[in-house]
Formats: structure tokens, sequence, C-alpha cells
């Protein structure tokens, strides 16, 4: 039997995990502006979608998010 399709998996009391890195670890962020570019393209996203944001990590090749 195959499992059900990803978003009919959310729970609203989970934890996820969510990370992307760069393809052979290359940078996916090459200036401090990328970085505050991302930042607000998620606090955008977070106040439309209503997600919590409960940690984050960005690193040059690859970022966490703790949702």
């Amino acid at each position: 039997m195959p499992r059900k399709p990803r978003f009919l998996q959310l729970a609203d009391e989970a934890a996820y995990h969510v990370l992307s890195r760069g393809h052979n670890r290359e940078a996916i962020f090459a200036h401090d502006d990328d970085k505050n570019t991302f930042l607000a393209l998620l606090r955008r996203y977070r106040q439309r979608d209503g997600f919590r944001l409960y940690h984050y990590c960005l690193m040059d090749n690859h970022f966490h998010l703790l949702l």
C-alpha cells in the first residue's frame, strides 16, 4: 500500500526539520544581503501561513529550519 501524500501527513502538534543544501556543497548565500533577503521571505511566509519558526541556522552552503 503506498504512503499518503506528504501534504496529508502534516500535523499541527508536530515539529519539522527543514534543510536545503547547495548542489555539490556550493554556496547558496553568496553575500550577507542574500541571507537577509532569505530571512525577509521567511518572515513574509511565516506571517502569511502562520507557522511557528522555533530555530534557524543559515550557513553559506545550506540552511536548517525548525518549524
